[in-house]
This record gives structure tokens, C-alpha cells and sequence, in this order.
């Protein structure tokens, strides 16, 4: 587990956004989460068909430049296999998460902070809890912005192993 988790964001994602995603992140997580500041995509994980970044080369990109447990804030689409999503993460590496398509910090906060628990090795749980997969926009809007008991004790027994 890491001490400290850095938060990245475009140019055009608003301070007030980035603020409130990492006022969330230390709510349900107690980790120190520091704003980093602005990091450009690179041009080439642009697909121009899709208008859309392909989620999982700008994470593979971070991982490259050696930079891990990592959330990163984009105002552009994003794609996983050339479907649309709302973010992306991989587990022990770093997360991307879009303001695009997301019409509050509140939505955009929670879905950051799903993508930022897969990270940190929390599994998708089928309970009322921040952790459920939001196929849809409807799911998004209702799942919850804290972790269900199972999850806080598998985040609790995560940190104990961990840290």
C-alpha cells in the first residue's frame, strides 16, 4: 500500500473537481492523496475514429514513465477495447478516470474513487456499495459513495497486510 497517492489532471478539468475527488478519496480510504498537478496525454493514445484515449495505453504510459498508485483526471472520452467508460484501472498501478459525459464532482468523484479501490485491491462487489460496477449511468447516480461492510473489512485486512 502506498503512503502517499498522486492525483493527476488534464488543464481543462476545474480545480473545484480535483479538490472535491480528493476530499472523497481521503474520506473512504484515510490515505494521504496529494494533488500533483497537470500531466498532458500523450497524442499518440488518441483514437481519431472513436474520439476518444485509449484508457488502458495512457495507464501502461504512466507505468512506463515509473509512475504508480496514481489517479489521473481527463476531460476527454475515454475507451477500454473500443467501448466507451467512464475510467480505468489496474490493480498495485494507477487509475484514469473522465469528467466527459459526467455531469457533477459528485458522479465524477465516485466513479473516481471505484477506479482508485481497484487500485489499492478492492474486487467489484454485488452489495449496495461504492465498489458495484456501474454499467449504465442510472447505476452510476444511485451506487453509493462509501464501501459496504465487507468491503471496509477487506480494505481494513488490505491496509493490515499492506502497509
Amino acid at each position: 500500500m502506498p503512503r502517499e497517492f498522486k492525483i493527476y489532471h488534464s488543464e481543462n478539468v476545474p480545480d473545484d473537481i480535483v479538490d472535491h475527488v480528493e476530499m472523497l478519496l481521503k474520506d473512504i480510504y484515510g490515505l494521504a492523496f496529494r494533488i500533483v498537478g497537470v500531466r498532458i496525454p500523450r497524442q499518440n493514445c488518441w483514437d481519431d475514429s472513436k474520439h476518444s484515449f485509449d484508457a488502458k495505453a495512457l495507464v501502461s504510459n504512466m507505468g512506463r514513465d515509473s509512475i504508480t498508485y496514481f489517479t489521473w483526471i481527463i476531460d476527454k472520452p475515454l475507451m477500454v477495447n473500443q467501448e466507451n467508460v467512464y475510467g480505468y484501472a489496474e490493480p498495485l498501478k494507477g487509475s484514469i478516470g473522465t469528467t466527459s459525459k459526467l455531469a457533477t464532482k459528485t458522479l465524477i468523484a465516485k466513479e473516481v474513487a471505484f477506479h482508485v479501490g481497484k487500485v489499492l485491491g478492492l474486487k467489484i462487489c454485488d452489495m449496495d456499495c461504492l465498489m458495484r460496477e456501474s454499467e449504465s449511468f442510472e447505476k452510476l447516480i444511485h451506487k453509493p459513495s462509501i464501501l459496504c461492510k465487507m468491503c471496509k473489512i477487506r480494505y481494513q485486512r488490505l491496509m493490515i497486510r499492506y502497509m
